[in-house]
């Protein structure tokens, strides 16, 4: 059985903002023993521990965190099924009770900010902000793992970024640099430094390197996307329909055995959009060449078996598991409602023959 008390005291005596000396003195011993006890040096006599527990409104169970291995991995599987699921009121309700369970968990409050951030789009921010923050401050200022600090920045600069659109919620543009002048520079990512600095004669260094790649080119899709389709489509049919074949054919040169692995959003949305595109500019023949390939594309992921194992030229034997974008997630039922609901296609494109019976496939 592994003992967690000199972590969990410590913790405690932080959280209710004690000194050591503080707490010593509530317990009639030196600041000099609570200190040994933070360090692990030394333990209380074990008459104590029932009023160290009591004095922080916990059992003596959780003040020596026998229960820690138990509840590690209930945790782990709560975080798997959390992060595997799509659906936001799913996602809300297993977060919720997860809170109430696991309330000093870092792994779950980090969850919990970006459910309270993101679940209504910044309109509930006056409820929100306060709890947002608050959660915020103790994970940078109590949480020692960088991933969450930084995971945690993130979240926020992305939530201020959303209320800054908002004149009435009290954050800027300027509220959100900030916070990403305080985030490391893409080079500085565990992805990228693991490929680089990891032995090269090791089995996991091309993994790793894998890892890598599939990361950069995740960020490579969204910096296109962002390049060539935030501007005004008016405007700039061209520059738009050139940026989605880039992607495409970006993608098509990685992915060349057809498992596009994490990039299956990707691809299917590119080749839809590219569709819409097109047909929006009056080239009806290409928009539905392009849809039929989204369509295409869907129910092969569709179909394809939870694990598969990638055969392309960059991917060569790396597994990759569909759950990674959702378990939730089916795209011929994403693409069907993009058809007929989310992309503004011409009336006259949705009346055609083609166009129907691209619907009726799915």
């Amino acid at each position: 059985m592994n003992i967690y008390f000199s972590e969990n005291i410590k913790r405690l005596r932080k959280e209710r903002d004690l000194t050591q000396e503080a707490l010593a003195d509530f317990l009639g011993v030196s600041f000099q023993a609570v200190s040994k006890w933070e360090r692990g040096e030394s333990y209380p006599d074990i008459e104590m521990l029932p009023e160290i527990a009591v004095y922080f409104g916990v059992s003596v169970d959780e003040l020596l965190g026998v229960n820690r291995a138990q509840n590690e991995q209930e945790i782990l599987s709560i975080i798997e099924e959390y992060d595997n699921l799509s659906d936001s009121a799913t996602k809300h309700e297993i977060i919720m009770d997860a809170k109430e369970k696991f309330p000093n968990d870092f792994r779950i409050q980090l969850r919990y900010m970006a459910d309270l951030a993101f679940r209504n789009n910044g309109r509930d921010f006056k409820e929100q902000l306060p709890k947002i923050k608050a959660i915020y401050t103790n994970i940078q200022n109590n949480c020692r793992i960088d991933t969450i600090r930084i995971c945690a920045k993130r979240y926020l600069a992305a939530y201020y970024n959303t209320l800054a659109y908002n004149k009435d919620s009290g954050i800027t543009h300027e509220d959100c640099e900030e916070i990403l002048k305080e985030m490391p520079y893409m080079r500085d990512g565990q992805e990228f430094l693991r490929s680089y600095l990891h032995p090269h004669d090791t089995d996991n260094w091309r993994g790793y390197t894998m890892e890598a790649v599939e990361e950069e080119i995740s960020l490579l899709c969204h910096g296109i996307s962002h390049l060539f389709y935030v501007p005004n489509e008016d405007n700039k049919p061209d520059e738009l329909i050139h940026g989605v074949q880039t992607e495409i054919n970006m993608l098509n040169l990685f992915y060349d055995d057809g498992n596009y692995g994490r990039a299956w959003r990707n691809i299917i949305f590119s080749y839809g959009y590219l569709g819409y595109l097109f047909a929006k500019t009056g080239d009806y023949e290409k928009g539905i060449q392009y849809l039929k390939h989204e369509v295409d594309l869907a129910k092969q992921f569709d179909a394809l078996d939870r694990i598969t194992i990638m055969h392309s030229t960059f991917f060569e034997g790396r597994e990759f598991d569909k759950h990674t974008l959702g378990s939730t997630f089916v795209a011929s039922s994403r693409v069907k409602t993009l058809l007929e609901e989310k992309y503004p296609l011409p009336d006259e494109f949705k009346a055609t023959p083609e166009f129907q019976e691209i619907i009726e496939t799915l």
